[in-house]
This record gives C-alpha cells, structure tokens and sequence, in this order.
C-alpha cells in the first residue's frame, strides 16, 4: 500500500515543497552536506570552506530570479516592489541553510585560530 506524501508549499508561486515521506533521506542528504561542510572548513586554506556556501547562493538565486520575473511579466502583481518582495522573502527563506553553512565555517576558522595562537603562545613559553 502506497501512502500518499504530505506536502508543504510555503508560497504557492515559488515551487519550495517538502515531502514529508522522505524526510529521512532528506536528513542524511543535511547530515552529508554538514559533514563536508565542516572537512571543508578545517582545512588550512580559507577557501575550500566557501565553496557550498557560494554553490547553494548560486542555485538559490537561479530559482527565485526567474521566478520572480515570470510573475512580474504574467502581471500577477500590479507593482513591481510586490513581487520584489515576495521574491526577497523567498530568498531569505531558501538562504537559511546557507547561513547554517557560514556558521559552520565561521565555527570551525575561529577554532583553528584558537589551536594556533595557543600553539604560538605555548612556542613563545617554551623559548623562554
């Protein structure tokens, strides 16, 4: 017996849906981009740890722009600031994991900046 699955439209322009019967693939796919989000971050180099960051702006951005034009050219709002808004609303909301992402690598630089300055002060101590 197959069970229909619940969805859940935030704005029924934008197509963000979730489909609550595949929650648990959708959380090990999270768990996976965190994961690789945070060897990314540790590395030595600064940008390795921009990269997912950078790609989820860029996929967000090339969903909402688009979808913001056709509502504008189809004249489902009378002004422009109106579907400017609802676009900008969009994009914040999709924009919520990349700000997860900044924080994992904000995290794990302020870390290693730590590790370092203790390593240089524990140097200094010792070539007393």
């Amino acid at each position: 017996m197959h069970l229909p699955g619940i969805s859940i439209d935030i704005y029924p322009d934008f197509c963000f849906s979730i489909n609550l019967l595949n929650m648990p693939v959708t959380l090990l796919a999270f768990a996976g981009i965190i994961a690789l989000q945070i060897a990314l971050s540790r590395r030595d180099k600064w940008w390795p740890g921009l990269i997912l960051p950078t790609l989820w702006l860029i996929w967000t951005l090339a969903l909402t722009v688009p979808q913001v034009v056709s509502l504008i050219e189809e004249g489902h709002y009378l002004w422009f600031t109106g579907a400017t808004e609802l676009g900008m609303v969009a994009l914040a909301m999709e924009n919520v994991p990349n700000l997860i992402l900044l924080a994992i690598y904000a995290v794990c630089h302020l870390l290693r900046r730590r590790k370092e300055r203790r390593q240089l002060k524990k140097t200094r101590i010792d070539d007393l």
